[in-house]
């Protein structure tokens, strides 16, 4: 692997020209509007490249039937040269769909956590969204008004007004609304990456707060905007399994594209497992997951991570197993579980179990601040 200076990315942009079209932050750093790293096979003859923003977004492109550049590569990825020594590790597009071959040896020794995508694309909004907006919630554009008023930014809220900030074209930087109740964003919508008159969307909204429409609502707004200020395309893209996502993405009349494959590496071999256990479940595949999950608690390392008993938990609770979802909680909650709000949740349906009460009330003692 032959890292370009930045002089130099044009050589590698060919190579990622089908990528660039959807990935903005791939396009971005090859176009030298956001930094980043760029590695190819050979200098003067590039047949394979790597991109990376941020040591985290990782893009894949060209010849994938390349020994010596997957073997390179597998390398630079655990012995940190991609991600820095406080990185966590990564997650990764690939075209051709050569590359998902390659995966097992890239990752290795990890097994790869592969999610299935889809890709949407709006060019033109015909909603009437204001005329849908509940009672007391306000729409507001993210501006330094928002700021004047006393009203909490913090994440990326924060960081749109960070990259608006001093810009001198601030709409080509990022643009943002944000759903408000009671002086406080409880959801929001943004386009943090436009390049090429292209921008990728983000939306998030308070858990207290979904299934309310705010996701539709504060994703037209952005759109609506970001379409009258000279973006020309914007790129919607979440998980295949993601329904609420799906849903808003078509009730915003949004264009299907391509689906893709993302791929995931935790650098920390634990924390990896359990991420991959998470995928199979996230994706309904339950059985995948207590696999996953049992494999790691009979490998007999110890501590065992809490995450796979509470995986297994919420596997045998899909499953009808009321009996082995309490023991396997029980078990979280021994090595170490601590989030009573989520156990409540996921487990609503065990409430009136005898155990149940005697379990949250350990969650809820073991996360309070030692008295002095």
């Amino acid at each position: 692997m032959i890292e370009l200076s930045s002089e130099d990315f044009y050589r590698a942009r060919p190579l990622f020209e089908l990528l660039m079209a959807n990935q903005m932050f791939c396009a971005g750093v090859l176009a030298g509007q956001y930094a980043g790293r760029v590695f190819v096979d050979d200098l003067n003859n590039p047949t394979s490249g790597f991109v990376t923003k941020d040591s985290m977004w990782w893009f894949l492109a060209g010849n994938a039937h390349n020994p010596a550049f997957v073997q390179a590569l597998n390398a630079a990825l655990f012995n940190r040269t991609i991600s820095g020594e406080k990185g966590w590790g990564g997650m990764l597009v690939c075209h051709p769909a050569d590359w998902d071959s390659q995966m097992p040896a890239i990752f290795a020794p990890h097994i790869p956590i592969a999610t299935k995508r889809l890709h949407y694309t709006c060019q033109r909004l015909a909603v009437d969204w204001r005329a849908q907006v509940p009672d007391g919630i306000e729409i507001r554009f993210i501006d330094q008004a928002l700021l004047d008023e006393g009203i909490d930014t913090d994440g990326t809220v924060a960081d749109v007004l960070k990259l608006r900030q001093n810009a001198p074209e601030p709409d080509h930087k990022a643009v943002g609304f944000a759903a408000i109740r009671d002086h406080k964003i409880v959801a929001y919508s943004v386009i943090d990456c436009i390049v090429n008159k292209g921008g990728d969307i983000g939306l998030y909204t308070d858990h207290q707060y979904r299934r309310r429409n705010l996701a539709y609502l504060t994703s037209a707004a952005v759109i609506e905007y970001a379409l009258a200020h000279e973006v020309e395309v914007v790129h919607w893209d979440c998980e295949a399994f993601n329904i609420g996502s799906i849903r808003t993405a078509e009730k915003l009349g949004l264009q299907r594209g391509e689906s893709h494959t993302m791929y995931r590496l935790i650098l920390n071999p634990v924390i990896h497992e359990v991420n991959r256990a998470w995928a199979y479940f996230d994706a309904g595949e339950h059985d995948q997951a207590a696999v996953v999950c049992q494999q790691n608690i009979d490998a007999g390392n110890k501590p065992v991570h809490a995450h796979f008993y509470y995986i297994l938990a919420r596997c045998h609770m899909e499953a009808a197993r009321p009996a082995e979802a309490i023991r396997n909680l029980e078990l979280s909650v021994q090595a170490g579980w601590n989030s009573s709000e989520e156990m409540q949740a996921d487990f609503s349906a065990l409430a009136h179990h005898p155990s149940w009460l005697a379990l949250v009330e350990q969650v809820h003692k073991a996360t309070q601040p030692a008295q002095s």
